[in-house]
């Protein structure tokens, strides 16, 4: 069995301000300290890989606090979906294997669609000279397992490795991102 995680990666130095965009929403997560400029959001719901939640989440988050987020999602090690959000709308999304989830509800753009524009997310991230690099990992790398994909995605764009191969259930079993510990959680709800 492989990984099922879903986070969130913010685009701010200021851990506070997610803090209250979850508290407000009523929401049971773990929020890290800003690492790089990034604050990185493990939530309850989201985990479940229910895509509405993570859609909410995401929307709220980028409209809230003004900043861009990216949530990553993966499933079983064998699918990378993420969706990137800003201004209070998603503006793109990605899904490595699409026809993973063919026999499922199709009225999901992220299950019937690859996606993935590496210059929106790298101009969201402010690291337009990683687009080539980043366009090669999305649509033309081979990796084993969704966690390697992540793993050089968050490489590529510069996001906190405290985001890879983590979720909520992972971080609430006591299990922590190598650059994270637990004094340095806060948990919210």
């Amino acid at each position: 069995m492989g990984n099922f995680y879903v986070n969130f990666s913010v685009k701010k130095s200021d851990p506070q301000e997610v803090v209250s965009v979850l508290e407000r929403m009523g929401r049971s997560a773990f929020v890290t300290p800003a690492v790089g400029g990034y604050v990185t959001i493990f939530d309850k719901e989201a985990d479940s890989q229910d895509t509405a939640e993570i859609e909410k989440l995401g929307i709220a988050l980028s409209q809230e606090t003004a900043s861009p987020v990216l949530a990553v999602m993966n499933h079983d090690d064998d699918v990378l979906c993420y969706w990137l959000f800003e201004n209070g709308g998603m503006i793109d999304h990605y899904n490595s294997f699409p026809e993973y989830f063919s026999d499922e509800d199709e009225d999901d753009d992220y299950q019937t669609t690859l996606g993935g524009g590496a210059s929106k997310l790298c101009d969201a991230f402010s690291v337009p000279s990683a687009t080539v690099a980043v366009a090669s990992i999305l649509h033309e790398g081979d990796y084993a397992f969704a966690v390697e994909r992540h793993e050089a995605i968050a490489n590529a764009l510069g996001l906190p490795m405290c985001g890879v191969g983590m979720g909520y259930e992972y971080v609430a079993r006591g299990e922590l991102p190598d650059d994270v510990t637990e004094d340095q959680l806060i948990r919210v709800g």
